[in-house]
């Protein structure tokens, strides 16, 4: 058994939301991630597979997903899986929300330090192609990409 603090207390800021690291990969074998997220209204990310797995437990407020086809309000209390490499995206669609992410592997923590230390917190026109060089040197994909 381990016991682990938030691995790094100082709040990073992913496009719009505001995220803590709980457990790093490498506390669990690289068997999974746990991030702590908040954001506000309409943000989220654009639809986007990654090779890892990823899972959204709603703490507070709603947020819409969508995986393929799929649609749904999640609210506080429930939990999305996105399966690797499956299509979906997330949008916070109350004033606020606060959510955990788990992922496995450890891809994910190096994809969020890296949007979090070299993009700018509101995407615009000029600073897309670097969030989208960004995404796909992390392994990330999109049909907008």
């Amino acid at each position: 058994m381990a016991i682990i603090t938030a691995v790094d207390p100082e709040i990073h800021r992913v496009i719009g939301d505001r995220m803590k690291v709980l457990v790093e990969g490498s506390a669990t074998g690289n068997g999974f991630e746990l991030f702590d997220f908040e954001g506000d209204l309409g943000s989220g990310p654009p639809p986007h597979a990654h090779p890892w797995a990823e899972s959204i437990v709603v703490l507070e407020g709603e947020i819409v997903v969508e995986c393929g086809a799929e649609r749904a309000v999640a609210v506080a209390g429930t939990t999305a899986v996105f399966p690797a490499g499956s299509v979906h995206r997330f949008e916070i669609s109350s004033p606020r929300a606060r959510f955990l992410v788990a992922t496995t592997g450890d891809r994910a923590s190096k994809f969020f330090t890296d949007l979090s230390a070299n993009a700018p917190d509101a995407p615009t026109a000029e600073t897309l192609p670097r969030i989208v060089e960004i995404a796909k040197r992390n392994g990330l994909t999109s049909p907008l990409f």
